[in-house]
């Protein structure tokens, strides 16, 4: 069986607690515990890619996707040495055109490929209808040793779905943002989208990342964030700017993020020091109190 990762190793390597092993701090906000698993083991699913049995059956395996391998080939192996450029200068200044589209065809990946999205989409189906929600659980496409064609609908949807989102965003601006104390966390569904409009809390907007007025954010180390923002009179089609110069964050922003990367993640968050615990705990359970203008930055 196979082991497929949704969030990516190269991504989660940058979380490793250095001087305490090589192994990750990883919270599990339902039992409020902490474990340490390798960056192998984690962010992943057994088989989370495979088809289902009757697709399986119907057609030969050289004619079926391999969708672990088109992930790897077409969006994380084409963004890892960009990323590891930024990390390094902490500066978004040698990007080219076409290295940015890259960065947002990444971003847009971890949007629609991680279970929680599909689980936060139950769930605001659930408070629609007023129904009880489902139980927090990241095995959302269920198991391919059944016929189910609502998984194959779903899994073969990622890249294609992945790719026009990110056709969509390249009209926002995309910028750095510094997290004070190399203090960022990420969840197991770690694109986070805001949006200048109040959404009731019964309402899940399944496309929020590319609303006009969003602010999208996806930490690539516990220092470096990508900020995208979609301008209220973007068009789609234009291409927005890439600011060079990265932005401070705030010890109090930092804390805002932080919690929404606890409220978003479906189970766990991944916590780059751990005695980092107990103020990330408090960041989940306080994030709605205050709201930031990210971006001013852009004016």
């Amino acid at each position: 069986m196979a082991k497929d990762h949704f969030i990516p190793q190269s991504l989660l390597r940058r979380f490793v607690e250095r001087d305490k092993g090589r192994n990750l701090n990883v919270l599990d906000k339902l039992s409020g515990e902490m474990f340490h698993p390798a960056v192998r083991d984690f962010g992943s699913i057994k088989d989370f890619h495979t088809l289902s049995l009757n697709m399986r059956r119907e057609f030969p395996d050289e004619d079926l996707p391999q969708l672990e391998d088109l992930l790897n080939l077409e969006f994380e192996d084409l963004a890892a040495p960009l990323f590891e450029r930024v990390v390094e200068s902490s500066s978004l200044s040698a990007l080219s055109p076409d290295d940015r589209q890259v960065i947002i065809r990444f971003v847009a990946l971890q949007w629609v490929r991680t279970p929680g999205r599909i689980f936060n989409m139950r769930s605001g189906l659930a408070r629609m209808s007023g129904k009880e929600e489902p139980a927090r659980n990241l095995k959302v496409f269920g198991t391919p040793s059944t016929p189910d064609p609502l998984r194959d609908v779903g899994l073969l949807g990622i890249p294609i779905d992945a790719e026009g989102l990110a056709n969509v965003l390249r009209r926002a601006h995309l910028a750095l943002a510094l997290a004070p104390g190399d203090l960022a966390v990420v969840g197991d569904n770690p694109v986070i989208a805001l949006s200048d409009r109040e959404l009731p809390e019964n309402v899940y907007a399944a496309f929020l990342v590319s609303a006009r007025g969003s602010d999208v954010f996806l930490p690539i180390s516990p220092r470096h964030i990508l900020y995208l923002h979609t301008d209220q009179d973007a068009t789609t089609g234009t291409c927005g700017k890439t600011l060079p110069t990265p932005l401070e964050l705030s010890v109090d922003a930092m804390s805002y993020l932080n919690g929404l990367q606890g409220k978003n993640a479906v189970q766990y968050v991944v916590v780059p020091r751990q005695n980092q615990i107990t103020k990330v705990k408090a960041d989940i359970a306080t994030q709605q109190a205050v709201r930031f203008n990210f971006k001013r930055a852009f004016d």
